[in-house]
């Protein structure tokens, strides 16, 4: 069987996580590195995707012995292996919920590290890196607050060495009441990073005569264009991920109010250094030509247009300026309120037809480019992916999540098939979400070789072990959507 059409699925009865980083496995299993002294007897997200690994038949005739080694085919000595986790926010902006169902769960990443490092025999590097986070992120409280920190001071206390590195290049700085009020530059990938033109291959080409009204909330509109034009498609991979030999995908699927919902694709925002080459949404309402909102609405362009300066003052550090434009944009509020027809705003709804390509974008880029940032006809680095939706986010995601405690890991090879059947479980039709349903049609550099009709799914819960094309909505999770 091609793995490339399988995704797995192992659900838990009891979905919950361990409490204590570094997330120690509950046995010492005969295959595990670092012996018996510290065992978290709580920890079962270990074994159940140590089981996972298993039922992927990785190495399957050595389980249980010391020679286990399930990532040997996919990771050998002397590799750059790269694990992508989903670390976007550090608190819930549902007040009421933590981040479980928010960022990925670092029981989830020392699990597989604790695997990376068996394949690798002591040779190579290991990095967890991210771009994801929002400007407004503290990054250091998301690695304590999942335990990623902890994780790697365990393993530095072992002799062994993991990097990890926030990939962006800058940080907003926050006053008491949550807002912008500056911008932190930040080190960035200590490997640099490469401008990647996809040019007319770009899924944006076909709206490129829009590329003035490309926008991506609270950043400067006017760098957007020196990025993705007439002339180029731009993106700013770091380095780190374009060296990798093998790249592991840890998301956290939850819905997403421009896309639909967050998964193994969606997840690929965090590998560019600068969220303002990333075009979200076309500015101004459907009938004017764009895609933020759905009906003209002069006090909602008074808004953007305000928000706009605001960032750019905020930007330039014109304090007096930002604070001038907000009172008019307070004011400007209350006939907007009053006025408007429809409750969408910032692409945040069905209509937004602009960031399924540029997700679509970076999957293909990751799949394609070498590690000089040029694009090639075959894959240029190994994928697979585990997703984290034990606990995982409905609503109002990808932000404001709600929990849902779906107990349920998932892994496969490909982004597009994996989205395909996490859709699917959460209980949407996945034709309407863009970037999964119009990513089938890609003729150059194709996400999948695939089509939806050829996906097998194998899980422990008989309802889904089949094929997608038969699975019924009475056995999905049913999701709650985003308002949008």
């Amino acid at each position: 069987m091609n793995k490339g059409k399988v995704v797995y699925i192992k659900q838990i009865n009891k979905p919950k996580y361990p409490v204590n980083a570094p997330y120690n496995p509950p046995n010492n299993f005969p295959e595990y590195p670092f012996g018996d002294k510290e065992l978290d007897r709580s920890n079962v997200v270990y074994e159940e995707l140590r089981n996972l690994l298993f039922e992927m038949n990785l190495d399957r005739d050595n389980f249980n012995t010391v020679k286990w080694n399930p990532f040997g085919e996919i990771i050998k000595p002397e590799d750059m292996v790269v694990l992508k986790p989903n670390m976007v926010m550090h608190k819930n902006g549902n007040k009421q919920f933590s981040t479980d169902c928010l960022i990925t769960h670092g029981s989830i990443i020392r699990a597989i590290l604790d695997y990376v490092y068996i394949a690798l025999k002591g040779e190579g590097r290991i990095i967890i890196g991210d771009a994801a986070p929002l400007q407004k992120c503290d990054f250091e409280e998301v690695i304590i607050k999942n335990g990623t920190k902890t994780i790697v001071d365990f393993y530095k206390k072992n002799g062994i060495k993991i990097e990890l590195v926030d990939f962006r290049k800058e940080r907003a700085i926050i006053d008491s009441s949550g807002r912008i009020k500056g911008i932190k530059k930040l080190n960035g990938d200590p490997r640099g990073y490469t401008v990647v033109d996809l040019g007319e291959d770009s899924l944006l080409y076909n709206i490129i005569d829009d590329y003035e009204k490309f926008r991506v909330t609270n950043y400067n509109p006017n760098l957007m264009k020196e990025h993705h034009n007439l002339e180029k498609n731009e993106y700013l991979v770091p380095n780190t991920i374009l060296e990798a030999d093998v790249i592991i995908n840890l998301p956290k699927p939850k819905t997403h109010r421009k896309a639909g919902i967050t998964g193994a694709m969606k997840n690929l925002v965090g590998i560019n250094g600068s969220k303002d080459w990333l075009p979200h949404h076309r500015k101004g309402s459907k009938f004017d030509g764009g895609d933020e909102y759905l009906n003209h609405n002069l006090f909602k362009e008074i808004n953007v247009s305000l928000q706009e300066k605001i960032d750019v003052a905020v930007i330039k550090n014109k304090k007096m300026k930002a604070y001038i434009l907000r009172n008019f944009q307070k004011a400007n509020s209350v006939f907007r309120k009053l006025s408007t027809k429809d409750k969408y705003s910032e692409g945040s709804w069905w209509g937004n037809d602009t960031v399924w390509r540029t997700v679509c974008d970076l999957n293909r880029l990751l799949i394609y480019a070498d590690k000089k940032g040029v694009m090639q006809k075959i894959p240029q680095r190994k994928y697979i992916a585990f997703l984290d939706m034990i606990i995982s986010g409905e609503g109002e995601g990808p932000l404001n999540p709600s929990p849902k405690y779906s107990g349920i890991l998932m892994a496969g090879f490909n982004p597009l098939i994996i989205d395909t059947v996490v859709a699917t479980i959460m209980g949407f039709d996945f034709k309407k979400i863009p970037n999964i349903y119009k990513a089938y049609s890609i003729k150059k550099y194709p996400i999948s070789n695939y089509n939806y009709e050829d996906i097998k799914i194998i899980s422990n819960n008989k309802v889904w072990s089949k094929k997608i094309t038969d699975i019924n909505f009475e056995d999905t999770l049913k999701y709650k959507p985003t308002s949008g």
